[in-house]
């Protein structure tokens, strides 16, 4: 059955199963695309007379003709203004990765299936799903980028599924490898420790704590405003939060950051002291980031609510801040007692003598 005529359609040659659709701009210039079967052709007409009513059209033969090295150039240039400098340096070095084979290919080009394929060999070289989700991310805004600016009218993207990541590591320092840790760091380089009392009484990011100013600190109100990567958040200072920064402020010697080392925003912190000294007190498995989480777990097994732990580490989300739950067996017993403790003492009674009116049921 031949398929029925549809405004905007023809098929050429007659016969051939080939579809094209025709429709006119906002300026009124004609617009001619092949598309292919009739159901796509009639889709394709719906779509761009939408596009074209909503203001959102872009000649396909103008976005066939943009690379993507010139959308990568334009969307990173935009991002500049919008992101922390820490967060547009690594969006800067996986563009790098991704123009890597892709430089001169035309947007039109990155179809779904083209970039799912890339994201694969991503995986299959060894990088985790998380990692590989991040280049996924970083695709995404580019492309919403070039839909929101008309370069194209649709974001591949979304087509694109996530990675499955690896369950939340939690690892948090031991009472018996703190003292360790002191000890070494004691003996190995002294002036480093208020930066270690600094992330275990805050919980900030290691780039946050790096590129920390004098002018976000608030030692008269006890509070810190810390830039992450989750935007601005104000953290209070306990009494070794603020001696830390005491001690951090004679050493820096008028410096406007907080860190000795620090000299420009966006600087990476490649110092190994850390690492050093995590060596030489026999502690495995343990990195800087794992301050963060040694200052999630110890406030929630003093029984801090995770709402308040969420804002205090700044999450968008309590679920990543439910990462803890399981540490505070008894805080959560405890709200779950609560409701026992609330039920009416008739319904209690009903249930120790097993059914209504006292009498217990039998079989």
């Amino acid at each position: 059955m031949a398929n029925p005529k549809h405004r905007g359609t023809f098929e050429h040659p007659p016969g051939s199963g080939i579809w094209h659709v025709c429709y006119y701009d906002a300026d009124g210039k004609r617009h001619r695309e092949k598309v292919g079967g009739y159901k796509a052709a009639v889709a394709v007409y719906q779509l761009r007379k939408t596009e074209i009513r909503l203001g959102k059209y872009f000649p396909p033969r103008q976005q066939a003709r943009m690379k993507f090295s010139e959308l990568v150039t334009e969307a990173l240039a935009h991002k500049r203004n919008h992101v922390s400098a820490r967060s547009y340096a690594g969006d800067e070095l996986r563009a790098e990765r991704l123009l890597e084979g892709w430089r001169e290919l035309p947007l039109a080009s990155l179809t779904a299936a083209r970039i799912e394929e890339r994201l694969q060999k991503m995986r299959e070289s060894g990088l985790s799903g998380s990692t590989v989700n991040r280049y996924r991310s970083l695709l995404s805004s580019l492309f919403a980028f070039a839909l929101r600016t008309g370069r194209v009218s649709v974001n591949p993207v979304r087509q694109v599924k996530r990675y499955k990541e690896n369950e939340p590591r939690i690892r948090y320092l031991a009472d018996d490898e703190e003292a360790a840790l002191r000890r070494a760091v004691h003996a190995a380089c002294p002036a480093r420790e208020p930066e270690l009392d600094l992330a275990l009484h805050t919980g900030i990011r290691r780039g946050e704590q790096f590129g920390m100013r004098w002018e976000d600190v608030d030692l008269k109100n006890l509070r810190i405003v810390v830039r992450g990567k989750t935007g601005r958040r104000f953290v209070p200072l306990n009494t070794k939060a603020r001696l830390a920064l005491e001690s951090l402020h004679l050493q820096s010697k008028g410096s406007s950051y907080v860190c000795p080392e620090a000299r420009r925003e966006g600087q990476r912190d490649w110092r190994r002291w850390f690492e050093d000294c995590i060596k030489e007190a026999n502690i495995e498995n343990f990195t800087w980031h794992d301050l963060r989480h040694t200052f999630a777990s110890r406030l929630v097994m003093a029984g801090v609510d995770l709402s308040t732990v969420q804002k205090l580490l700044g999450h968008k989300s309590i679920l990543m801040t439910m990462r803890y739950a399981h540490l505070a067996p008894g805080h959560l017993q405890d709200a779950v007692e609560k409701l026992a403790a609330s039920a009416p003492a008739q319904q209690l009674a009903l249930h120790m003598m097993g059914g209504s009116g006292g009498t217990r049921q039998t079989r």
